[in-house]
Protein backbone atom coordinates (compact mmCIF):
# COMPACT_ATOMS: atom_id res chain seq x y z
CA UNK A 1 0.00 0.00 0.00
CA UNK A 2 1.26 3.28 -0.94
CA UNK A 3 2.40 5.62 2.22
CA UNK A 4 -0.45 8.18 2.64
CA UNK A 5 -0.70 10.25 5.94
CA UNK A 6 -4.26 8.84 6.33
CA UNK A 7 -4.40 5.92 4.86
CA UNK A 8 -5.35 4.44 8.60
CA UNK A 9 -8.46 5.57 8.33
CA UNK A 10 -9.26 4.57 4.36
CA UNK A 11 -8.59 0.70 5.92
CA UNK A 12 -10.96 1.39 8.73
CA UNK A 13 -13.64 2.34 6.64
CA UNK A 14 -13.04 -0.79 4.26
CA UNK A 15 -13.10 -2.69 7.59
CA UNK A 16 -15.89 -1.64 8.64
CA UNK A 17 -17.48 -1.72 5.33
CA UNK A 18 -16.65 -5.38 4.64
CA UNK A 19 -16.94 -6.67 7.92
CA UNK A 20 -19.47 -4.44 10.18
CA UNK A 21 -18.25 -2.42 13.19
CA UNK A 22 -17.93 -5.30 15.78
CA UNK A 23 -15.91 -7.60 13.42
CA UNK A 24 -13.31 -5.02 11.99
CA UNK A 25 -12.73 -4.20 15.56
CA UNK A 26 -11.85 -7.66 16.71
CA UNK A 27 -9.24 -7.69 13.42
CA UNK A 28 -7.78 -4.04 14.70
CA UNK A 29 -7.41 -5.48 17.89
CA UNK A 30 -5.41 -8.08 16.19
CA UNK A 31 -3.44 -5.34 14.35
CA UNK A 32 -2.61 -3.84 17.50
CA UNK A 33 -0.65 -7.07 18.81
CA UNK A 34 1.33 -6.98 15.85
CA UNK A 35 2.31 -3.43 17.01
CA UNK A 36 3.54 -4.48 20.08
CA UNK A 37 5.40 -7.13 19.09
CA UNK A 38 3.00 -9.56 20.74
CA UNK A 39 0.43 -10.82 18.13
CA UNK A 40 -1.56 -13.44 19.57
CA UNK A 41 -2.89 -16.87 18.42
CA UNK A 42 -6.83 -15.73 17.05
CA UNK A 43 -9.47 -15.81 14.32
CA UNK A 44 -8.32 -12.69 13.12
CA UNK A 45 -4.80 -13.51 13.22
CA UNK A 46 -4.33 -14.44 9.58
CA UNK A 47 -5.93 -11.06 8.38
CA UNK A 48 -4.44 -8.90 11.49
CA UNK A 49 -0.73 -10.21 10.16
CA UNK A 50 -1.50 -9.29 6.43
CA UNK A 51 -2.93 -6.02 7.16
CA UNK A 52 0.25 -5.43 9.22
CA UNK A 53 2.63 -6.33 6.24
CA UNK A 54 0.53 -4.09 3.99
CA UNK A 55 0.03 -0.73 6.21
CA UNK A 56 3.66 -1.26 8.24
CA UNK A 57 4.42 -0.34 11.47
CA UNK A 58 3.20 2.90 12.07
CA UNK A 59 -0.28 2.72 9.87
CA UNK A 60 -1.27 -0.10 11.83
CA UNK A 61 -0.60 1.72 15.26
CA UNK A 62 -2.74 4.57 14.13
CA UNK A 63 -5.43 1.95 12.80
CA UNK A 64 -5.59 0.19 15.76
CA UNK A 65 -6.11 3.81 18.11
CA UNK A 66 -8.63 4.99 15.96
CA UNK A 67 -10.35 2.36 16.61
CA UNK A 68 -9.55 2.71 20.10
CA UNK A 69 -11.08 6.40 20.11
CA UNK A 70 -14.27 6.67 21.25
CA UNK A 71 -15.13 9.63 19.10
CA UNK A 72 -15.20 7.13 15.88
CA UNK A 73 -17.22 4.91 17.44
CA UNK A 74 -20.90 4.07 16.31
CA UNK A 75 -24.19 6.23 17.70
CA UNK A 76 -25.61 4.74 20.94
CA UNK A 77 -22.36 2.15 21.43
CA UNK A 78 -21.56 2.31 25.40
CA UNK A 79 -18.00 3.54 25.90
Amino acid sequence: MTEEPDLFRAVAAALIKQHGWDRAIFVATAVRGYVYGQPNPGPHRDEAEKLYGQLGWEQSALLAAWFRDSRNWPKGRAA
